[in-house]
C-alpha cells in the first residue's frame, strides 16, 4: 500500500477531512489485485443517543475527536464511509498480533480523549475485522465482512473488536440479514411473541407487549438484538413497526368472546413514524379493518426520542391520543430521563426501564428517586409500568411505592401466541370485579367463596337483615380495633373503587367509623357520626399536611337501615356518598391513595368501635356513578324479601 497515496478533494469528507466513501473506493481500486490487506471497520456506540441527547453540532464535534483517535493509532488508509463508521484498511504483511494492537489502542483510546466525560461515559466503540484479503476481490465483499464481525461486537455487549471467522455462522447471520428482510416481510417470517402485563396485587393479566421473533425457515429463531439495530440503520424498521402492528390486531381479532379480548395489546413505533403525517389515520385505517377499539392498542415510543424532536412528539403524540390509542414512554430512566418534558408529553403510561430499577434499588437514594419518580407520574394521571421484575423482593419494593402493573419474568417471559392463550385464559379471571360479603353467618365468606373476613373480638351475634330470613352481624361496640371484622385487602386492587353496605346504627357515637380502609398512603372511612348533624365519608392523604378530604352528609338516625355507597374515582379526583340510592354529596381535588393495607368494618384505629347492624357489604374494583348506585339500590328493594322497614327519602 502507498502510505503517500493522494486524495481529490472530491473525494474527502467535509466533516473530518478524512477520505469519504468515494475515496476509499478510489483507494482500493488504484491498489494491486494480488495485494493482501486487512480491513478495519469502527461503529461509534450510541451515537444516536449522543445526538438525541446533545444535539447534532455535539455530535459532529465527537465525530472530529473519534476520527483523530483513528488517524493517530491506525497505521494505513483511514476513511468515513457513513455517519458514525469508519474503514481502515492496513498492509496484509502486518502480523494478526499488530492488527489487533491497533483495535485494542482504538478502542482503549477513546477513555482518554479530551471530550465531555459526561458523553464519553455514554459512547465506546464496536469493531470488526476482516484479515488477509486479496485486493483483487469486490470491496463490497471485504466490507460486508467487516459489518459482520462488527455487529458480531455488538451483539457480544460492544466496546470490543472480533475478527471475522467464515465458519461461524453468526458472522452469516448478520451479513445476509438485509438481503432476505422483504422476503421474511412477505413470507411472515416475524412473529408476534407476547409478554403479559401483571396486576402485582392480584395476579391478573391486564396486557401484554407485541415483541418481534424472526422465525428463520433454516435457522429458527433469530432474537431482536440480531435484526433491529439493522433495521434500524436501513429505514426498514419503520415496515416492520407497520407489519407488527396490523399482526397485532389481527390477533386480537381472534380473541372476540374470549375473557381476555379486551385486554390491550402494545407496539414499538420508531421515530420515522413521527414525520409521517398520515400515520394515525394509517393505523386507524388497520385497526378498523379488524374491527379493534383503538383504546386496546397501545403505542410504545422510547425515551430516547425526547430530547430531539420535542415539537414533532408532541404533536403526533396528541394526534394519535385523539384517534384513541394509547400512547406509553417506554424504557424511562435508561437515559438521561427529561422529567421535565412528562408536563407537556400527553402520554398515559410511563414503563419504567429494568435497567434504571436494577441500578437504582440497591440503595437507599435509589430507592427513594424510584418512590419519588412514580409518585411524580400518578400526580400527573400517567400510569406506571415497570419492566424487568424478575423477584419476590422487587414485586415487594415496587408494590409498596404504589405501582401496581408489571412486566418481567417473575411472572413470564415473552410467550408465542398458543402459551400467551393459555396463560391468559388462567390469568384473566383470577379477580372478580366486585366482592359481596352478606355478613349473615360466622363464615364471613364473600358470595363467590374467594375471599374471607377475620372476627377480632367477642364472639359473633347476629340480628335481622334486610330480607326476610336473612342476618345481619351485630357489632357490640369496644375499645379501638376491638369487635371489628377484618376483610382481605385483596379485595381492593383498582385506583378507583367503591364500597356498598347496609347499615343500621344502635348507638351513635361521633366519628365512630362504620367503614375504615388503610392505605399505604392514607386511609378512608365512613363514621355515621361525625359531627352534630353530620356522617362524613373522610379521605386522607398523609403525604401532605392539610391533606383531609371530607364528604359530609346528614348523620343516619339509629334504629333505622341505610344503604350507603361511598365511591372514589382516581381519573377525576372525585369523591362521592350516596345514601339509599341518592347522591347526597362529593368533594374535589382529591389525590388517590394507593395500596390497600387494611379493610376493617365496625370500627378503625383511632376511635371506639361501632355500635349497630350491617349486612351485604360489597366492594367494587371501579367507582360507581349516579345510574350505578341507582340500580344497585334498586336490586335490593325491589326483590320480593326485602324487609328494611321505612326508608327514609334523602334529597
Amino acid at each position: 500500500m502507498n502510505p503517500d497515496y493522494r486524495v481529490d478533494q472530491a473525494d474527502v469528507d467535509y466533516l473530518t477531512e478524512l477520505p469519504n466513501r468515494r475515496g476509499l473506493y478510489r483507494f482500493y481500486n488504484d491498489l494491486g489485485e494480488e495485494e493482501h490487506i486487512h480491513a478495519m471497520f469502527v461503529d461509534i456506540d450510541n451515537f444516536k443517543k449522543v445526538n438525541d441527547i446533545y444535539g447534532h453540532s455535539m455530535g459532529d464535534l465527537l465525530l472530529r475527536c473519534v476520527s483523530d483517535l483513528i488517524r493517530d493509532n491506525a497505521a494505513g488508509f483511514v476513511s468515513r464511509v457513513g455517519g458514525d463508521e469508519f474503514v481502515i484498511l492496513m498492509d496484509g504483511d502486518s502480523a494478526e498480533d499488530a492488527v489487533k494492537d491497533v483495535a485494542e489502542s482504538i478502542r482503549e483510546g477513546i477513555k482518554e480523549m479530551n471530550f465531555r466525560p459526561d458523553i464519553l461515559s455514554l459512547i465506546s466503540l464496536s469493531i470488526g475485522i476482516v484479515m488477509d484479503q486479496r485486493a483483487g476481490q469486490s470491496l463490497d465483499d471485504i466490507l460486508a465482512r467487516c459489518d459482520s464481525a462488527m455487529y458480531q461486537s455488538k451483539f457480544n455487549g460492544k466496546n470490543k473488536y472480533s475478527i471475522y471467522n467464515s465458519d461461524d455462522k453468526n458472522f452469516e447471520v448478520s451479513r445476509n440479514i438485509e438481503m432476505e428482510m422483504d422476503n421474511a416481510l412477505e413470507e411472515h417470517q416475524f412473529r408476534a411473541y407476547l409478554q403479559p402485563k401483571v396486576n402485582m396485587i392480584s395476579s391478573e393479566i391486564v396486557g401484554a407487549e407485541a415483541l418481534c421473533r424472526w422465525v428463520h425457515p433454516t435457522e429458527g429463531i433469530r432474537m431482536p438484538d440480531v435484526f433491529i439495530p439493522i433495521f434500524e440503520k436501513d429505514g426498514f424498521i419503520s415496515k416492520l413497526d407497520m407489519y407488527m402492528f396490523e399482526e397485532v390486531c389481527r390477533i386480537k381479532a381472534g380473541w372476540k368472546g374470549r375473557s381476555y379480548e379486551s385486554i390491550p395489546i402494545s407496539v414499538n413505533i420508531s421515530r420515522l413514524h413521527l414525520y409521517n403525517q398520515s400515520f394515525p389515520e394509517e393505523l386507524s385505517r388497520i385497526a378498523d379493518s379488524y374491527g379493534i377499539p383503538h383504546n386496546e392498542l397501545e403505542l410504545e415510543i422510547t425515551e430516547s426520542i425526547f430530547i430531539k424532536d420535542t415539537r414533532e412528539l408532541i404533536e403526533m403524540t396528541e394526534r394519535l391520543r385523539k384517534n384513541g390509542f394509547i400512547v406509553s414512554v417506554d424504557d424511562f430512566g435508561s437515559g438521561f430521563s427529561a422529567l421535565n418534558l412528562l408536563q407537556d408529553l400527553p402520554v398515559d403510561i410511563v414503563k419504567l426501564d429494568k435497567g434504571f430499577l436494577q441500578s437504582s434499588a440497591d440503595s437507599s437514594r435509589g430507592r427513594q428517586v424510584i418512590r419519588s419518580v412514580i409518585a411524580m407520574c400518578r400526580d400527573l394521571k400517567i400510569q406506571v409500568v415497570t419492566e424487568g421484575l424478575e423477584t419476590k423482593e422487587q414485586i415487594d419494593f415496587i408494590t409498596s411505592c404504589s405501582c401496581q402493573i408489571a412486566q418481567g419474568f417473575y411472572y413470564a417471559r415473552p410467550l408465542a401466541l398458543e402459551e400467551f392463550e393459555e396463560y391468559a385464559q388462567k390469568h384473566k379471571n383470577n379477580i372478580l370485579d366486585s366482592f359481596v360479603f352478606p355478613l349473615d353467618n360466622e363464615e364471613l365468606r364473600s358470595k363467590d367463596g374467594s375471599l374471607w373476613g377475620d372476627y377480632n373480638g367477642a364472639a359473633l351475634t347476629f340480628s335481622d337483615g334486610i330480607f326476610k330470613g336473612s342476618k345481619a352481624v351485630s357489632f357490640p361496640g369496644g375499645k379501638v380495633e376491638t369487635n371489628i371484622i377484618e376483610i382481605s385487602p385483596k379485595a381492593i386492587c383498582n385506583d378507583s373503587w367503591a364500597v356498598s353496605f347496609w347499615i343500621k346504627p344502635d348507638k351513635i357515637r361521633s366519628w365512630s367509623s362504620a367503614v375504615y380502609i388503610k392505605f399505604e398512603t392514607g386511609f378512608a372511612s365512613f363514621s355515621p357520626l361525625a359531627w352534630e348533624g353530620n356522617a362524613v365519608f373522610r379521605i386522607r392523604d398523609s403525604r401532605e399536611v392539610n391533606g383531609w378530604h371530607d364528604t359530609p352528609v346528614c348523620a343516619l338516625l339509629p334504629g333505622m337501615w341505610w344503604h350507603v355507597v361511598i365511591s372514589y374515582n382516581a381519573v377525576t379526583e372525585k369523591a362521592y356518598a350516596y345514601i339509599n340510592g341518592d347522591p347526597v354529596a362529593q368533594s374535589e381535588n382529591v389525590p388517590p391513595n394507593r395500596f390497600v393495607k387494611r379493610i376493617i368494618l365496625g370500627g378503625d384505629v383511632f376511635q371506639p368501635g361501632f355500635v349497630g347492624e350491617m349486612c351485604e357489604f360489597a366492594i367494587f374494583n371501579e367507582s360507581k356513578d349516579f345510574d350505578g348506585v341507582s340500580e344497585l339500590f334498586r336490586s335490593y328493594t325491589e326483590n320480593p324479601d326485602f324487609n328494611a322497614g321505612e326508608l327514609k327519602k334523602l334529597i
